[in-house]
C-alpha cells in the first residue's frame, strides 16, 4: 500500500454505508502462528536508527536550533506565484514569507500542509512555497524511521537525497520551496543564531568575516544568484556549505523528536486483544494476507523504504500542478552521485558527512536505475494524512484502496513498469475493513512543546 507519495501495494475503497448483511464475516479473527510473526515485523516502532553520518542527531542544542529554523521564514526568497485565494503567504516578490512550517504546519497535528495541499476545497493536490510545486507535501512525523534493509535513509518520494541533513538543506534554496540561497542562510545564521550556532556546532564556530557583505554577499548559490557564489573563492564556498550541511544537520536533529508511538494497532500486537475492532481486525488479516499490502509495507514504519511501480497516471485535472513526465528514482543518480553536480557532494561519501566510509547507500550509484520507480510510503497516521499519492490526486483512503482494487491504472498510461501490483477484487465489506484497519495505525500526537515557535527575532 504506498499511500501518500506511492500508494498501498496490493490494496482499495468503498463508501462509509457498508452493507454488511450479506458480506459480512464472523466478528471472530483468528491469526495463526506465521500471522503472529508477521505481525511483530510490524510492531511496535524500534529505538530511534543510527545515524553515523550525522555525530550531531542527537544532540540537543543542534535539535532546538532546528526548531528554531523550522519556524523561521526570513529563510525565503521572493514568492514567484501564486494568489491569496489559492493559499500564498504574500504578494509576488515578497521576501522572507515561507518557514518550513508553512509546508508541515503544526496545525495539521502532522505536520503536513493543509493550507494549498489539500485536495478538497481547491482542486490543486500539489503544494505552494515560493511556486507551484509537483508534489504532495507528505506528514514528516516519525519519518526519521526510513531505513530499508541496507541501512540506507532514502529521502523523499523520489528518494532524491541519501540522508535526513542533505534532504533537509535542499529546501531553503529550492526555487519553488523557500526560493532562497546558502548565503541567504549563512547571514541569517550568523546575524541572528550564532550563540546557537556555536553551541551546537563547537567544532566549526562561525567566522566574524561573515559580517563583511562585500566578501560573502547577501544572497547566491549555485541554484539562484550564481554569479554571487561563484564570485566567492573555494574557502569561502566551503565556509558557507559547512553552515548549509549544518543546518541540515540541526534539522535532521529536530525531526529526531517528531515522533509517535503507541496507535492502537501497536497495543493490539501487544496482547492488548480489544485495542482494534473486529472490523480492522479482519482488515489486518487482509492487509498481511489477500491483499498483500505487507509485501512492501513492511517494517515498523510500514514501508520497506524502497522504490516501485504502482501503474499511477498523473490525473491533471485534479492536481494540475502535478507532472506527468516525472520519471521518479532514476533522475536522483547525478544529484547524489556526481562530485560535478553542485549537491553531489553532500552524499553520505562526502566529505561533509561524519562517517563518509559508509556502506549504507547499498552501491545506490553504481545501479542502473529504470523509469517510473516510487517510494513506498510509511503508512503510520495515513487515515489523518490525505490526499494522497505523490501528487495528492486521491482526496479519500477509499480512492486509494479503489486503485489498488482494479490493479492500478492501464499499462500505456504512465511512466516505466512493468507495475507491480494486480487487481484483488475486494468485496465492499473487504474494503471496509481494510480502511478500518489503517484508522488504526494513528499513533500519539507530537509532544507540543516541539511544534512550538521559539524562533529568534
Amino acid at each position: 500500500m504506498l499511500v501518500a507519495s506511492s500508494a498501498l501495494a496490493g490494496c482499495t475503497s468503498s463508501e462509509d454505508g457498508v452493507e454488511t448483511s450479506s458480506e459480512s464475516q464472523d466478528s471472530q479473527v483468528n491469526f495463526s502462528a506465521q500471522d503472529w510473526h508477521v505481525l511483530h515485523t510490524l510492531s511496535p516502532l524500534p529505538d530511534l536508527p543510527v545515524d553515523t553520518t550525522n555525530r550531531y542527531a542527537d544532540s540537543a542544542a543542534a535539535a532546538r536550533l532546528g526548531q528554531k529554523l523550522f519556524f523561521d521564514p526570513r529563510l525565503a526568497g521572493p514568492i514567484q506565484t501564486g494568489t491569496p485565494a489559492e493559499g500564498q503567504l504574500g504578494a509576488i516578490g515578497d521576501k522572507y514569507k515561507i518557514a518550513c512550517r508553512n509546508c508541515h504546519m503544526p496545525e495539521s497535528t502532522w505536520l503536513f500542509d493543509i493550507r494549498s495541499n489539500n485536495g478538497t476545497a481547491i482542486p490543486n493536490a500539489t503544494a505552494l512555497g515560493s511556486s507551484w510545486m509537483t508534489r504532495n507535501v507528505s506528514s514528516i512525523v516519525n519519518t526519521v524511521f526510513y531505513v530499508n534493509h541496507s541501512g540506507a535513509h532514502w529521502r523523499e518520494n523520489d528518494g532524491y537525497s541519501d540522508s535526513e541533513w542533505f534532504d533537509a538543506q535542499s529546501e531553503p534554496e529550492g526555487p519553488p520551496v523557500q526560493n532562497g540561497s546558502r548565503l541567504q542562510l549563512a547571514h541569517l545564521v550568523f546575524e541572528h543564531y550564532r550563540a546557537d550556532y556555536n553551541a551546537a556546532f563547537p567544532q566549526y564556530p562561525l567566522s566574524a568575516a561573515l559580517a563583511n557583505y562585500a566578501r560573502f554577499p547577501a544572497t547566491g548559490s549555485p541554484y539562484t544568484d550564481a554569479a554571487n557564489w561563484n564570485s566567492l573563492s573555494d574557502a569561502d564556498k566551503e565556509t558557507i556549505n559547512r553552515i548549509l550541511v549544518n543546518y541540515g544537520k540541526a534539522m535532521e536533529a529536530y525531526l529526531r523528536k517528531l515522533v509517535s508511538r503507541d496507535a492502537p494497532f501497536d497495543r493490539f500486537v501487544a496482547g492488548h486483544d480489544h485495542a482494534i475492532s473486529d472490523e480492522a481486525k479482519r482488515g489486518l488479516k487482509l492487509f498481511i494476507g489477500k491483499a498483500n499490502c505487507v509485501g512492501c509495507h513492511n517494517s515498523p514504519l510500514l514501508s520497506d523504504d524502497s522504490f516501485h511501480s504502482i501503474g499511477l497516471a498523473i490525473d491533471t485535472t485534479k492536481s494540475p500542478h502535478a507532472d506527468p513526465n516525472e520519471i521518479g528514482r532514476a533522475f536522483n543518480q547525478a544529484l547524489i552521485c556526481d562530485p560535478a553536480v553542485a549537491d553531489g557532494e553532500f552524499n553520505v561519501n562526502g566529505h561533509f558527512s561524519d562517517d563518509p566510509h559508509t556502506t549504507r547507500d547499498g552501491n545506490f550509484c553504481s545501479q542502473t536505475i529504470p523509469v517510473g520507480l516510487w517510494r513506498t510510503k510509511g503508512l503510520r497516521h495515513v487515515a489523518e494524512t490525505g490526499p494522497y499519492f505523490r501528487d495528492g490526486q486521491a482526496a479519500t483512503l477509499d480512492e486509494v484502496i479503489d486503485f489498488y482494487d482494479r490493479g492500478g491504472d492501464p499499462e500505456g498510461s504512465y511512466l516505466g513498469g512493468p507495475k507491480e501490483i494486480h487487481a484483488l477484487h475486494l468485496s465492499h465489506q473487504e474494503k471496509h475493513d481494510l480502511k478500518e484497519f489503517l484508522k488504526t495505525l494513528t499513533g500519539d500526537e507530537v509532544p507540543h512543546q516541539y511544534l512550538q515557535d521559539i524562533h529568534n527575532n
